[in-house]
């Protein structure tokens, strides 16, 4: 119960680094993973490896992120590597580039900032860390799990649906010939 209200606490000073304070000067491969693990919320030792080098190139390859020149990342791969590491913990990679790649991502990740912010507020506000046993506590966490399971899965039912929608629009602007007799 202690480490819990230790969390809450770290949640209630956390505060992500808006797009203008992210570094204007490019970083390389380490310099990007000091920064990032300093500004993602609070995490358990045994999560400290959210982000590494190897998933980086990956999603460099996958075309996750953008990349890099010369070795080096700009603003807007650590702002989008900032989202990736927060969000692959709920959604797949697949719908996580498709919610980045194509989009603005100063724009995306205030939004993602502002979000996280928010949530964050909520949950630190929330009477039910005030649990006095075990058994509340794993309440509490099939509570947080069900809604983070039904809101992940409403987000990929979402960007599916997106997947889907260019090809019916397509389908729908296409003018039909006329049958010949």
């Amino acid at each position: 119960m202690n480490e819990i209200k230790v969390l809450i606490e770290l949640l209630e000073t956390f505060k992500t680094p808006q797009y203008k304070e992210l570094p204007d000067i490019d970083l390389y491969m380490d310099q990007v993973l000091t920064y990032i693990k300093k500004h993602l919320p609070p995490v358990k030792e045994q999560d400290k490896d959210i982000l590494t080098g190897s998933m980086i190139n990956n999603y460099v390859k996958d075309d996750v992120i953008k990349n890099p020149k010369d070795k080096k990342y700009d603003k807007e791969a650590i702002a989008s590597l900032i989202m990736v590491a927060n969000l692959k913990r709920v959604l797949p990679i697949s719908d996580i580039k498709q919610i980045i790649s194509g989009n603005h991502v100063e724009g995306l990740y205030q939004i993602y900032q502002a979000q996280l912010n928010n949530v964050i507020k909520d949950m630190v506000k929330k009477d039910a860390w005030s649990a006095e046993n075990e058994s509340d506590l794993t309440q509490i966490a099939l509570a947080l799990a069900v809604d983070a399971a039904m809101k992940s899965y409403l987000a990929h039912m979402i960007l599916s649906e997106n997947q889907k929608t260019p090809l019916k629009e397509k389908k729908k602007k296409e003018p039909k010939e006329p049958k010949e007799k």
